[in-house]
């Protein structure tokens, strides 16, 4: 009995030849790492797009810490990072918000920056601006501050003539003292407190005496509730020394200014 065997039809037979020969060239291909072929896979792609992300976020990180943080007769600025290292530290001592803190120097900034004074008459408080050298009445109260504004400046050896303090503004006398803008008679008040905690002399021109002054006078005047109501009373009798004075402007700006570093804040935490 004969047998049959099948043929292959020559077509197909040239076909499979053509695709194995396709797919040995791809092989060969990828297989040069010079080829342009080869693709990561997704989960090295992800890790690469982590990484980006991470050095941007790491970046802002960076770039909020240093951004400068201007505060009264502190010349040159410190950093964004350096004052919150120190509002933290305070914030450990009197249990206030940190964010709270820094805006109570940044308002006190924001009025007094170009209005500061030299007293020039140790009687009367007579005192002169220093940018245009205009004279200024009611530059420091003579009875209330300037018996304070002469034993701390003897104590830190600083000639009280050239020493720098606030003007007045269109009302009341000036003569705030440092970044927390305390007048003399409430630095004095402060004093000790500052001095059992610092184990030194305190000084209202020292970034961490002043800012641990604002933090004890804040904790004392509602602050340490951490509520807006709080710090809003706080801040309204840090300006005036009451919280009906009117002067509700002073309180607004500096919860408004809170809010913006509070997010500061959250986006160095996150």
């Amino acid at each position: 009995m004969q047998e049959h065997r099948k043929r292959f039809p020559l077509k197909l037979i040239l076909g499979l030849v053509l695709i194995i020969a396709v797919a040995g060239a791809y092989y060969f291909r990828r297989a040069d790492r010079s080829a342009p072929l080869v693709e990561l896979p997704m989960a090295q792609v992800g890790h690469v797009e982590n990484i980006t992300a991470s050095s941007s976020v790491t970046s802002a990180v960076v770039d909020i810490r240093a951004r400068k943080f201007e505060l009264l007769t502190v010349d040159p600025p410190i950093s964004f990072g350096e004052a919150l290292d120190i509002a933290n530290h305070v914030a450990s001592l009197t249990h206030i918000r940190p964010a709270f803190l820094l805006a109570i120097s940044q308002e006190e900034l924001k009025l007094e920056k170009t209005d500061m004074c030299y007293l020039t008459d140790l009687k009367t408080g007579l005192g002169v601006r220093d940018i245009d050298g205009m004279t200024k009445p009611k530059t420091m109260h003579p009875t209330r501050d300037i018996p304070g504004f002469l034993a701390i400046t003897k104590k830190l050896n600083k000639d009280p003539l050239k020493t720098l303090v606030t003007c007045p503004m269109s009302f009341g006398w000036g003569g705030a003292m440092g970044p927390a803008d305390f007048i003399p008679s409430t630095w004095m008040a402060y004093k000790s407190r500052i001095e059992k905690i610092t184990g030194k002399a305190a000084d209202p021109w020292d970034i961490n005496d002043a800012f641990l002054a604002m933090g004890l006078f804040v904790a004392d005047t509602g602050a340490k509730s951490k509520t807006h109501d709080g710090e809003w009373r706080s801040a309204m009798v840090y300006f005036s020394g009451s919280p009906k004075s009117g002067y509700n402007w002073y309180a607004d700006g500096t919860m408004e200014i809170s809010r913006q570093i509070e997010a500061d804040i959250e986006s160095l935490v996150n």
